[in-house]
């Protein structure tokens, strides 16, 4: 069976390094992830076209308290969000 990207919530729990991991996955398998000022959260690229993911991706927002930009370059400092 051919690995793929929904695996990386396969393991997410409830604390900002799992968090952070799961972000990594997603990034690993190519995914696009990035804040949504609109939306107030991140988001997955391919909601553009699937929105199947994005209650995933609320609670990754939510377990990393991110409600602003700010917030979010402030995580991608402390975690690295955006290394690939």
């Amino acid at each position: 069976m051919k690995a793929r990207f929904d695996q990386c919530f396969s393991h997410l729990e409830e604390d900002e390094e799992s968090a952070a991991e799961c972000i990594h996955c997603l990034k690993k398998y190519g995914e696009q992830i990035f804040f949504d000022q609109a939306q107030g959260r991140l988001v997955m690229g391919r909601e553009m076209y699937d929105d199947s993911y994005s209650g995933a991706m609320k609670t990754l927002t939510d377990i990393l308290k991110i409600k602003t930009r700010a917030d979010y370059e402030s995580m991608d400092r402390k975690y690295n969000l955006t290394m690939y």
